[in-house]
């Protein structure tokens, strides 16, 4: 259930889902997932798959903390596992998320629900600064200590145990004041969200990775979430936050850019500004085309049939019957005109 606050602040899309589309991120699902002792057992045994990370993972990430232990495994077992690791034992254990060169763990209920509580609470301050508030005091509570006592600074050095750590309640001079503070900790807590999985890692430290499209022969730089499903959230998380509706990977460049027009068809070419304004668009348009057109011809002479030719190259019927007869298509557009005449 979507609270009616994020909606009013823009936090979600026109479906309710929070998140934002993001190109070619793939989680890394273990082939074992199982629930023991109050906690998500995995390991790298067995089919493993890659997940690709949907605009409703966040959504139902951030309902986990009210759910029980078979609903987190259940979302476990379809989005993948935090991956865990203990960090240090003294003087209390701590752990941290992204555990690197693991092939099995233990990701404790608990952590699960510290997350999603504080995803939710995250998701709650900031529906509330939009709206130039400051929002609940409960969940402020969740972040951060929402007063200088020692006891509570105790309780919370106790609670976030997780790599997360916490931060102190904005307290203003003015009401503009304490709003300007409370935006000034969201970003430092997006920035903990992004950045606490990394801590003395070794590899997978960059949000972007170079691949070959298959398809284009050519490289493309693309969202890496090195296949943990911590960093996947953090980074949608993120992007609902500062309002980035979409991220994409230029088809001319190559080069990741923030779209602020509506977004491509699924299949079709999509171009940063610079590539725009070059008329780079404009060209691989053209050269589509006429390539469609080509190949329309090539299998009109191999015998395929018409409306065979028409789904492979997703094209309508008429317009691929204009490609393979023009002089009958204006026969038939002349005949039709006289009968009207």
């Amino acid at each position: 259930m979507i609270p009616f606050e994020w909606e009013l602040a823009g936090l979600n899309d026109s479906n309710g889902n929070l998140g934002r589309p993001v190109p070619s991120g793939h989680v890394l699902v273990p082939g074992k997932i199982c629930l023991a002792d109050e906690a998500i057992s995995w390991s790298l045994e067995g089919p493993t798959r890659a997940q690709e990370v949907s605009r409703t993972t966040l959504n139902e990430f951030v309902s986990l903390w009210a759910s029980d232990a078979k609903s987190i495994l259940r979302f476990a077992k379809k989005w993948g596992i935090l991956a865990m690791r203990i960090a240090n034992t003294t003087p209390r254990t701590r752990y941290i998320p992204c555990g690197e060169a693991m092939t099995q763990g233990s990701d404790p209920v608990g952590a699960w629900k510290y997350f999603s509580r504080r995803a939710f609470a995250v998701l709650n301050i900031a529906a509330a600064l939009r709206q130039g508030k400051l929002g609940d005091l409960a969940d402020w509570a969740v972040i951060a200590a929402v007063d200088n006592k020692v006891e509570t600074m105790k309780t919370c050095d106790e609670t976030h145990v997780y790599g997360m750590g916490w931060h102190l309640y904005p307290i203003g001079t003015s009401p503009n004041d304490g709003i300007q503070r409370g935006k000034s900790t969201l970003a430092k807590e997006l920035t903990l969200w992004l950045t606490c999985w990394r801590a003395r890692r070794l590899q997978g430290v960059s949000d972007f990775a170079v691949d070959c499209n298959p398809q284009s022969g050519r490289l493309e730089l693309k969202i890496d979430y090195s296949g943990y499903l911590f960093a996947a959230l953090a980074l949608q998380l993120a992007l609902t936050l500062v309002g980035t509706d979409n991220i994409y990977s230029c088809s001319g460049c190559a080069a990741p850019y923030v779209r602020e027009i509506k977004r491509p068809k699924p299949g079709w070419g999509n171009y940063c500004p610079t590539c725009s304004d070059n008329g780079i668009a404009q060209k691989r348009a053209a050269e589509a085309y006429r390539a469609r057109k080509a190949d329309a011809k090539r299998l009109g002479a191999e015998g395929i049939p018409l409306e065979e030719i028409a789904r492979q190259l997703g094209m309508s019927i008429p317009r691929v019957r204009k490609w393979l007869d023009p002089l009958q298509s204006t026969s038939k557009m002349n005949s039709t005109r006289r009968k009207k005449e």
